[in-house]
């Protein structure tokens, strides 16, 4: 996958991560380092090295808790992190993938088990979502290159067409490229709208695996720690 590992943490205490390693600890080593570094008001990373072929990623909420529960601290320090391959996924849509989780987590992160539990306890009703939201990164990297040629062979054809009209060739060719322009689009349409129903099918199952989160019930899958117990 092009995201390796990915966890949701609390203060410090990863409550829920999933992802494995390459088979040599560059994955581990990444998410260690990355997990470690202090939280600010936005964006961490670590720096790309030419002997590691993974970046590290991470982003914070911080929630005041006076209104909410009674806690030793008056700030909670929720912390996303991921690690990912540059070659295969780009940092934008790493960042997304994060927002996501902030947004997917807001109604979990008012749970007991979330605001007071210790090490791991999302882990066995929350990482199997994690996994999930994992694996759609793949999908949702697909979709936005497939719009992104679409839309490049629309301003080509476009621009041939523009030329056909300058140099005053026979109506016929500009009508051939206006059937293929048309044609592409239907293409276009066709695979958004596959591709729209499997992600219909991929938030049915999340919202089945979210609902599970929620009543704390046990998961059917089980998703082993990576670097919590290191």
């Amino acid at each position: 996958m092009s995201i390796a590992w990915s966890c949701v943490s609390r203060d410090g205490i990863i409550l829920a991560e999933a992802g494995e390693d390459d088979g040599s600890g560059n994955v581990i080593k990444t998410a260690k380092k990355i997990n470690k570094m202090k939280p600010t008001g936005g964006w961490e990373k670590t720096r790309s090295l030419r002997s590691c072929s993974y970046r590290g990623l991470k982003f914070h909420v911080h929630e005041h808790t006076s209104e909410i529960d009674d806690c030793s601290s008056n700030v909670l320090v929720w912390t996303f992190c991921c690690v990912y391959r540059p070659s295969e996924l780009s940092e934008d849509l790493a960042k997304a993938f994060l927002t996501k989780l902030v947004y997917v987590t807001e109604p979990l992160r008012k749970m007991p088990w979330w605001r007071e539990g210790g090490l791991l306890s999302a882990q066995q009703s929350f990482a199997p979502t994690l996994q999930q939201q994992m694996e759609s990164v793949q999908r949702d990297a697909r979709i936005s290159i497939l719009r992104q040629h679409v839309d490049e062979i629309k301003a080509i054809m476009a621009s041939n067409i523009a030329n056909i009209l300058e140099r005053g060739e026979r109506i016929e060719s500009l009508e051939e490229q206006a059937e293929q322009l048309k044609k592409m689009s239907s293409v276009f349409k066709k695979k958004s709208k596959q591709l729209k129903r499997m992600q219909q099918w991929q938030n049915a199952k999340y919202g089945v695996v979210l609902g599970t989160a929620i009543t704390g019930a046990v998961g059917a899958i089980v998703i082993p720690p990576l670097i919590a117990l290191l």
